[in-house]
């Protein structure tokens, strides 16, 4: 089975208990004598295929790193975008479609080795929301169904039409930006937007405060 290493614990003597992200979720397994002989496989971000024993608590008993993005603990910023993505994953339900989160979640990571680390959370943040039934309503308005849309509200999730407006809510350039971004299919060429990210990522954990009743880590440094 493949994985990512999201972390590796101490657990008795020269052992760890490692947490995996895979295409069937969120895996723990036992590393024995971890600190000699399993270096790799107890590495955060090391991509590995492993082999475990049958048990409730299954141990490792071998594996290939197959990609490390281990680097990235040298980089406070891409460090610092990481933790909400893992925050994410472990809130996931078990029956949640891990086999699409899992290629994305990857992708995301190998994404990060280039691009604006803000882009790639905020992308990946929305694109969840609809794992967590929450999908913001950007075809029509939200209230009554009008197509004239003119604004976007958080409170109500999602686009709002020049009946339902009101003064007090979001601009329409936060509309613009939950709509690219979670329609966005070409991850490697980001999208023109024209609020800064800062202002996004500032709206989309309001909105996983509100619809989904879950605050979220921090991603400053």
């Amino acid at each position: 089975m493949e994985g990512i290493v999201l972390q590796a614990i101490e657990y008795k003597e020269k052992s760890k208990l490692v947490y995996l992200y895979t295409p069937f979720g969120i895996q723990s397994v036992k590393a024995l004598d971890a600190a000699k002989k399993k270096l790799g496989f107890v590495t955060t971000f090391n991509v590995v295929d492993f082999e475990t024993t049958k048990a409730k608590l299954p141990t490792v008993v071998d594996y290939i790193v197959k990609k490390s993005y281990y680097s990235y603990y040298e980089h406070l910023e891409k460090l610092s975008i990481t933790a909400p993505m893992i925050d994410i994953l472990k809130h996931l339900d078990v029956d949640a479609p891990h086999h699409r989160i899992y290629p994305f979640f990857l992708e995301c990571l190998t994404l990060l080795n280039d691009k604006e680390p803000e882009y790639i959370l905020s992308l990946f943040l929305v694109k969840m929301l609809s794992v967590f039934g929450v999908k913001p309503g950007l075809t029509a308005c939200v209230r009554c169904g009008r197509l004239s849309i003119v604004d976007f509200s958080i409170l109500d999730g999602g686009a709002l039409c020049d009946q339902c407006s009101s003064k007090n809510l979001v601009h329409m350039s936060l509309y613009q930006s939950f709509y690219l971004l979670y329609n966005h299919k070409k991850y490697e060429e980001v999208p023109h937007l024209e609020l800064s990210y800062s202002d996004i990522l500032e709206a989309i954990y309001a909105y996983y405060l509100i619809h989904v009743n879950l605050k979220l880590k921090s991603y400053h440094l």
